[in-house]
Formats: C-alpha cells, structure tokens, sequence
C-alpha cells in the first residue's frame, strides 16, 4: 500500500444552483503532489467550457425538502441554450455535482444517488443510451439502504443522454452498498482520475468490486477513508486505486 502525499490545494466555495438561476460556477482544483501522481490535475468545478466555447453547467433542483433532481445545461459561445436534461425526476435524492470536458470535447459528469428505484424516471433509465450502463464496473446501486454513492458519466455532446456511465459504491461488512463520494476529477495517461472519500470499506482495483486491501479503520481520516483512483474511459476497470494519508 502506497501513502500518497497531498499537493497543492486550491478551496472555493462550492454552492447549490437551482433552476432559473443566473449563478456563476466555482473552482476547486486539487494536485496530488507525489510521483508518480505530481502532475494530475483534479477538479471539482460546476461549469467547464470547450474548445468551441460551449458551456457545460452541473446543478440540482431543490423539489421537495427531501428529494432533489439533477440536470446538465449545454449553452453556445453565444449563450444559448442547446440543451437541457434533468437526468434522475424519481423519488431519490439524486445530483449532478461536477463536471470536465475531455480533448475530443466530451462531457463527463459525476452525479450522486442515495438509493435505488425501479422508476422510469431513475438515473439509469431516463435520459440515456442503448446500454449505456452495459459491460461497465458497476452497473446499478446494488444492495442496501440508502447512502449516497457517486456515478461517472460521460455524455453526449449533442443531446446531454448519458452513453457510458458506472456506479461506484463502498461496501460494508456484510457487502451491502455504502457511501462513496467522488470530490474531485480529472485526465491522467488516458485514464479518468479522481479522489474520493469513501465511508465504508473501498474499493480496490478490479472491473468489479474488490475491497481494498490491507485496509483497516485506523487509516481513516476524519472518519473517512481518502483514496485516489483511475478508471479507463469506457469505465469498466478500476486500474489504481491507492489509499491517501
């Protein structure tokens, strides 16, 4: 098990946009600063523009006191809206949190869930492709309760449809479902990289779950385990998945 050093930490104030609102995205970058990671550069912002000056905004729709819906809003050079897309409306607490833009000008968004639904109107059925969920590391909340855990998702640039996307969960003892949060995201040789906080027992490496090794509660931070990893882009493999101190 490898420790890794944190690097450079750049903190803005995160924030909750709802619909209709006019509100200016934030950053929040983050080095991990150890070799052989010293250059990966990981973000959390809620607004990206491409290389064709096309705006990508993240945010979440305050529906009742209990339950949100996310949505991605495209926006041209000019400002127009090309398209909007609330991807979960079911009875779960569900948000899109970040987003970044990859070189080929793909959106990729990190949404977050607190449990499962059988509902048309859940993330992995509303607003996606033909198996968008197919061959990936982990393709539905899995068993248990209701802790929020993270989805990666690439989008299609033209209509804001999710075309790939996994689940990623923590499990506990008994291996059901538990918290998982993704905190920041970004490129590294190709791959997805991004460091999360996990709640119970992580993942490790593997194109399905496999609790990291050699782990034990005293290597918590804060009451969390720190982690970073990377995935390859068609999302079905963990290939580093390293314990932060």
């Amino acid at each position: 098990m490898k420790n890794l050093s944190r690097g450079l930490l750049l903190i803005g104030y995160g924030f909750l946009i709802l619909s209709c609102s006019n509100d200016e995205s934030v950053e929040n970058d983050t080095e991990i600063g150890n070799d052989p990671l010293e250059n990966v550069e990981l973000s959390s912002r809620q607004s990206v523009t491409d290389k064709d000056g096309n705006t990508y905004e993240v945010g979440f729709n305050q529906v009742s006191n209990i339950n949100q819906d996310p949505f991605v809003r495209k926006k041209s050079a000019s400002g127009e809206s090309l398209w909007y897309v609330e991807h979960e409306k079911s009875e779960v607490d569900g948000r899109a949190l970040m987003v970044m833009v990859d070189n080929n000008n793909v959106p990729w968004v990190v949404f977050s869930l607190v449990g499962g639904s059988n509902s048309a109107d859940y993330l992995t059925k509303r607003a996606i492709e033909n198996e968008a969920f197919a061959g990936v590391y982990q393709n539905s909340y899995g068993n248990g309760g209701g802790p929020k855990v993270s989805i990666l998702a690439k989008l299609n640039p033209n209509s804001g449809a999710i075309s790939k996307a996994s689940f990623i969960t923590a499990r506990k003892n008994d291996g059901k479902t538990n918290g998982f949060n993704i905190k920041s995201i970004g490129f590294n040789d190709g791959n997805i990289a991004f460091e999360a906080a996990s709640v119970a027992w992580p993942p490790g490496k593997g194109k399905s779950y496999n609790r990291f090794p050699d782990i034990t509660d005293a290597d918590r931070v804060d009451g969390s385990f720190k982690m970073y990893y990377e995935m390859n882009t068609d999302l079905s493999e963990i290939t580093v998945a390293e314990l932060l101190k």
